[in-house]
């Protein structure tokens, strides 16, 4: 057995703990423990002051119901406050509010509103509201606009209260009608554990849409943190405190996202979840009992599954392809099928369920996203202040596509140089036999641009050219029959094998396999004045190998060539909006990019 077959077996093993043995194990334990239990005569003595917290960015469609949602709970009125914090709202969300807090405040219902003109970021508009709140009440209750609460939570939350060992509750996070599927077996799933977990007084991680905690235990967040419920919850755990989850309690989520805008928020709690495992390390502490096995099997164990299938997959892949064993290429066929199936799919817009394959799919697709979130938070990019997600749906569809994008150009540029290196080896060979000078030629390009920056990089190629082409000319486009090129060169760029070197560029993320040309600098101003918005076919997409305008142009040689152009890149730019559209554009270029090299019809 080898070190990567070993590898292999015991991830999965890890796998299958996560998924089915700890939800198992769980049952188990917690069908011989007694939940927490609640004491409701002292509830009926016990009045605590209670403030009702939430932040609100662009909320108009759900902010008036909420509040009145909020105002008909069961309770004391002078018992209880709401406290909304308005991060930079740009729609109506405010004069909405404002005539339901009429409403309220004719009721005896206090209600306060703290307005930001500019958006800060929820975590900014959590440390308010818990410094206003936090020596004025006993309980802080956090919730989401878009979320319902049962009219009877805040007696729910007195009862378990009077118990002084709870510091932490919640309820039952149920979706609408309308959401996906998928994420209603995925929260079916966590309501589950969470339910068993509540047995132990241990409940990991609670919706953000609502929890209750002792204003005693409330802390400022630092400004960086991703899972704001979650770090604020598992800290009191760790200093003892129980976490438990009332089965009366329902938290109805209203705002229920697309399969895209659900996609998107896992990114960003992949982010999150690896986040918070290096904030809560205090929890991997085994004097903590139940709270520690919840908290490694659970949340800890789910940050890191991304990184665990990732090796999974490879090893799958390194025993199929490398070592050639029959099981690995057995399970990269199996594996290689699911995902050709979810890809035909969502191309195809194919609506009919396959429950198993579809499942399957949403499982792995989240991790995936989630590792992406992992690498994107290691590299600084959860600094930015909270957006709602179904408020930059284009945003986040584009992110989408180029998530799938990068992924295609790691594994394609990899693919690519494993079955051409015999050609780049003899290319280079002949031409160093053919001409003076490098094998390989390095030019100044640009690059991706966005609002802050664009950026330049060296481009690679075989040498087509004699050295020094243009020591006498200057900068100038390459011409159909130009005496710079040399013989070996001509074929290369009729081929394209001459761009072959570019898969290095395209595996260190500078470029992708298929996008605009990248221009070189020294152009760029000339084109710019005669060609307006040149500059901007480049916007938020990495130049490529081979695109659109290529295929159908060629090179260029004058700067109408580029003018003719300029629209195709555009038309790719804009296929990005749409994932089918994009995948139909992509799979086209290819096609005609494998013709244009098989048939020598490039330049």
């Amino acid at each position: 057995m080898t070190f990567i077959t070993l590898l292999f077996i015991t991830l999965v093993c890890v796998v299958i703990y996560h998924h089915i043995g700890y939800p198992i194990l769980l049952k188990l334990i917690a069908s011989r423990k007694l939940k927490p239990t609640t004491q409701q005569e002292c509830a009926d003595k016990y009045q605590p002051k209670i403030a009702m917290l939430m932040c609100a960015y662009n909320e108009q469609q759900h902010i008036a119901e909420k509040l009145h949602n909020l105002a008909s709970l069961i309770y004391d009125n002078s018992r209880y406050s709401i406290h909304v914090y308005f991060d930079g709202c740009t729609d109506n969300t405010i004069e909405q509010a404002m005539q339901a807090q009429q409403v309220l405040h004719s009721q005896g219902v206090q209600c306060f509103f703290h307005i930001r003109d500019e958006n800060m970021g929820k975590v900014q508009g959590l440390n308010t509201l818990m410094g206003i709140a936090k020596y004025q009440n006993d309980i802080l209750l956090f919730t989401d606009v878009s979320a319902l609460l049962s009219i009877d939570v805040l007696d729910k939350v007195v009862e378990h209260f009077v118990n002084p060992s709870i510091s932490i509750l919640t309820g039952v996070y149920t979706l609408d009608d309308d959401a996906p599927e998928s994420q209603k077996v995925y929260w079916h799933y966590q309501n589950q554990i969470k339910k068993s977990e509540s047995n132990l007084g241990a409940v990991i991680g609670v919706p953000g849409a609502m929890f209750a905690m002792r204003s005693s235990d409330a802390f400022e967040l630092e400004q960086n943190t991703i899972n704001d419920d979650f770090v604020l919850s598992m800290k009191v755990l760790g200093k003892g405190g129980k976490a438990v989850l009332d089965e009366d309690v329902v938290i109805y989520e209203r705002d229920c996202d697309s399969q895209s805008d659900d996609y998107t928020r896992r990114v960003r709690l992949g982010a999150g979840n690896w986040q918070q495992i290096k904030a809560l390390m205090i929890l991997l502490n085994p004097r903590l009992g139940w709270t520690f096995l919840n908290y490694f099997s659970h949340k800890v164990l789910r940050g890191v599954m991304p990184i665990i299938l990732a090796i999974i997959y490879a090893s799958i892949f390194f025993e199929a392809f490398i070592a050639h064993t029959l099981w690995a290429q057995a399970l990269a066929t199996a594996i290689a099928s699911l995902h050709i199936t979810h890809i035909v799919k969502a191309t195809c817009q194919i609506t009919t369920p396959i429950p198993l394959i579809d499942k399957m799919n949403y499982i792995l697709n989240s991790y995936f996203l989630a590792l992406w979130g992992i690498i994107r938070y290691e590299f600084g990019y959860f600094n930015k202040p909270w957006k709602r997600v179904r408020s930059i749906r284009k945003a986040s569809t584009k992110t989408l596509v180029k998530i799938i994008k990068r992924t295609i150009d790691i594994v394609g540029a990899l693919a690519l140089l494993t079955l051409v290196w015999p050609i780049c080896l003899i290319t280079a060979v002949v031409i160093k036999l053919t001409s003076k000078g490098p094998v390989i030629f390095k030019q100044l390009r640009v690059g991706e641009s966005s609002d802050e920056f664009v950026s330049l990089f060296y481009v690679y190629k075989f040498r087509s050219m004699v050295v020094d082409a243009e020591s006498h000319s200057g900068a100038v486009w390459a011409s159909k029959d130009d005496p710079r090129i040399t013989a070996v060169g001509r074929f290369m760029r009729k081929t394209r094998i001459d761009e072959l070197p570019q898969l290095f560029n395209v595996l260190k993320g500078e470029m992708s396999l298929i996008g605009p040309r990248p221009e070189r600098p020294v152009f760029y101003g000339k084109l710019e004045k005669d060609i307006p918005y040149f500059c901007q076919r480049t916007y938020g997409v990495k130049p490529g190998i081979s695109g659109l305008a290529q295929v159908m142009n060629g090179y260029d040689e004058t700067i109408e060539d580029a003018r003719s152009k300029i629209g195709w890149d555009y038309a790719y730019s804009l296929s990005m909006s749409s994932p089918v559209a994009w995948a139909k554009l992509e799979l086209s270029i290819i096609l005609r990019t494998l013709l244009v090299v098989f048939t020598g019809k490039g330049q």
